[in-house]
C-alpha cells in the first residue's frame, strides 16, 4: 500500500467514524487508515482501520506526529485528515496523480467547503502566514493545480521523502501553525505546495481543537513568529509576506494602521 490516511481525534467519535466510512468509500485507491485517538475518555475501537492509542491528549500536533512516524518506513505518502472532515468521491486518487505525475511536490492538498451558503466558503490556501487567513472563493476552483505558499493540511496528501528531509510537524506549536511551518520549511526546502481544485471535502472547521484544554492559538502562533523572524529571514519575507485583514496591513514587527475609508 502506498497511502495511509492518518485521522487524529480526541472525543467526537461520531465525526470520526462518519470521516472513516467516507475515506473508505471516496478515496479512489486503496488507503490504509490509521486513526489517532489523542487520549479520548472512551478509547476509539474500529475494525476496519489501525488504532494507535496516546494515553493523554497531546494535541493535534504530536497526535500528528505520531502516527507520521508510525508511518515513515511503512508508507511512500501520508494522507493527513481532520476527523471533522466529509471526503468526497476520488479525493485522494487525484492528489495521488499529481504526486506520481510530478516529484517535485511535496504536499498536495484538498479545496475544503464550509456550508455557509451565500459566503465565500471554498477556501483553498493561506494568504496570511501568522494568523492563518485564508484565500476563499463563492465558486469551487476550476484550476487543476494551484501553486501556493502553504495550506492546512486538515487533507493534505504528503510525501514521505519530504518528512525525511524537512522534518515532521514542530510540536511546540500544540494545535494550530504547525502546518504552516511546515510548508514554509519545504518551499524553503525546493518543494511545491499545491491545492488541487479536484479533491474536495467538507470541512466542520475545529470541532476537535476548541474541545481541547490545550488549545492556546495565541501561544501557537508566538512561536511561529519568533521561529520565522530568525530563521532566513530576508529570503522567508522575499516570497512569503505577511498580509492581514482587509482593512489592516503591517509587517512582521506589527507595526499597523488602519485603511482610510474613501
Amino acid at each position: 500500500m502506498s497511502v495511509c490516511v492518518i485521522i487524529p481525534m480526541f472525543g467526537k467519535e461520531e465525526y470520526t467514524r462518519k470521516c472513516v466510512e467516507l475515506t473508505i468509500k471516496n478515496a479512489g485507491m486503496n488507503v490504509d487508515i490509521l486513526v489517532v485517538d489523542d487520549g479520548s475518555l472512551v478509547p476509539y475501537v474500529d475494525d476496519r482501520v489501525k488504532v494507535l492509542r496516546l494515553e493523554k491528549n497531546s494535541g493535534y500536533t504530536n497526535a500528528t506526529n505520531q502516527g507520521i512516524l508510525w508511518c515513515m518506513d511503512r508508507y511512500k505518502y501520508v494522507h493527513t485528515l481532520n476527523n471533522d472532515t466529509e471526503p468526497t468521491e476520488n479525493f485522494i486518487k487525484v492528489l495521488y496523480d499529481i504526486m506520481e505525475a510530478d516529484k517535485t511536490i511535496g504536499i498536495a492538498s484538498s479545496v475544503r467547503k464550509y456550508d455557509r451558503p451565500g459566503e465565500y466558503n471554498y477556501e483553498l490556501y493561506g494568504m496570511d502566514l501568522i494568523m492563518g487567513w485564508q484565500i476563499c472563493t463563492v465558486d469551487k476552483p476550476t484550476e487543476a493545480i494551484l501553486d501556493c505558499n502553504w495550506v492546512p493540511i486538515c487533507s493534505a496528501l504528503i510525501r514521505v521523502e519530504m518528512l525525511r528531509y524537512v522534518g515532521i510537524l514542530d510540536r511546540r506549536m500544540i494545535n494550530h501553525c504547525s502546518d504552516n511551518d511546515l510548508c514554509v520549511r519545504a518551499k524553503m526546502d525546493g518543494w511545491r505546495v499545491v491545492v488541487c481544485g479536484d479533491s474536495l471535502v467538507f470541512h466542520h472547521h475545529e470541532v476537535t481543537t476548541k474541545e481541547s484544554p490545550l488549545c492556546n492559538i495565541h501561544g501557537d502562533q508566538k512561536i511561529l513568529l519568533e521561529k520565522i523572524t530568525g530563521l532566513k529571514y530576508k529570503e522567508l519575507m522575499a516570497v512569503l509576506p505577511i498580509s492581514v485583514e482587509d482593512n489592516t496591513y503591517g509587517d512582521l514587527t506589527f507595526t499597523v494602521y488602519k485603511k482610510e475609508k474613501k
